[in-house]
Order: structure tokens, then sequence, then C-alpha cells
């Protein structure tokens, strides 16, 4: 099934980012955000669902580099990784130039990835490329289609749909590569993203 607007089929570019958090009762510093440190991506045709392109770029934390310490360990990055790092102005270009507003879905597990690019566009006073309305949360795009009272995570759907992950959980490709590969199931399946962006399905 292929997404189409004015009889164009739509892409999808699907979406994963590491970020930092603060989950201790005190001591969160003042202004605290979430700042991307991982981004990966997959491009998908939207005609024919093969993958067209990717992105997999560590990001450098501006505001609260030593916050980022955690996330990094749990996300399994390194400081030689983060010296490849570049600036959010740059991620944000690297994403734009794989995203057409009206023409492209974007596509993530969870709505967390949309906000964070968001916040990240406002405090950094970068234009955000992304519309809200072009993108897909397909996690709860799959709650609703199974009928499930809460959101299953990542790694329990593609061992639901008989999915061969790839790669290492909580890397951000990685699990750009495995959305993608949930997202082209449920496509052959007949669900359609128009569908879900319009609440019917």
């Amino acid at each position: 099934m292929c997404a189409q607007i004015n009889g164009v089929n739509r892409d999808y570019l699907v979406l994963d980012l590491e970020f930092t958090q603060y989950t201790r009762p005190v001591g969160r510093p003042r202004m605290f955000f979430s700042e991307i440190i991982e981004i990966g991506a997959v491009k998908i045709d939207g005609s024919t669902h093969e993958i067209t392109g990717h992105i997999q770029q560590f990001v450098t934390p501006r505001f609260f580099p030593k916050q980022a310490a955690e996330s990094m360990v749990f996300c399994m990055i390194t400081d030689a990784d983060m010296k490849t790092a570049v600036r959010f102005h740059d991620m944000i270009a690297q994403l734009a130039a794989m995203y057409t507003p009206g023409v492209t879905y974007l596509v993530s597990w969870g709505d967390a990835d949309y906000n964070v690019i968001a916040q990240g566009c406002d405090r950094h006073a970068v234009a955000n490329p992304i519309l809200r309305q072009d993108c897909i949360d397909l996690a709860a795009a799959y709650k609703k289609l199974k009928g499930n009272q809460h959101t299953t995570g990542l790694r329990k759907v593609t061992e639901e749909l008989n999915i061969a992950a790839e790669g290492l959980w909580h890397t951000a490709h990685d699990d750009a590569a495995n959305t993608g590969k949930i997202l082209l199931k449920l496509l052959a399946g007949g669900w359609k993203p128009e569908d879900y962006l319009a609440g019917a399905g």
C-alpha cells in the first residue's frame, strides 16, 4: 500500500533519537531540556519500499554536557564516538535534506522524538523543518491497530510480528531500521497511514 498526496506516493523517513534525560529526584539543572546525542534514520521510497538513504550521526550536547554522561553509557556511546559528533544545527540540516514538508512522512516509535526536535530547535533558535502533521507515531498506531490497552515496546513488537531485528537495541540507527521493518510489515498487511492520521486506523 502506498500513501499518496495529489497522486504522488509519499516517502517515509523513519527516525530514532537518543537524547539526554534527567531522572534524579533532586539536582535538576535550571532550564534543563533533553538534548539529542545521536540520530539514526532510514528513508523508505513510498512506491518501491526500498531504502534510499540513511543518517547515522552523533550530536554534541551544547547546553548540558555533564548530564549527557549517563545517557551516553546507556546508549553505548563512547568519547571516541563523540569526537565525530556534529552540532545540532548540522544535524537538523541533515534531517531537512531527507524530508520534504507535506510529501514525506516522519515515522518514529512514540512521539518523544518530534517533541525533542521541536524543543531543541526552539532552544537553539533554529527553524524546525518538520511539520507535526507529517508525523506518525507508529507505537500509537500499532496500539490502536491491535486494540491494546498499553503501548508495546519496539523489541516486543518485532517478536510479535516475527521480524528479524538487526543490530543493537537502544542505538539510534538500528532502532530506526527495526522501526522501518515494522512499518513495512504493517503496510504489507493493509495498514494505511492516512487512515491513522485521520483517526480511523
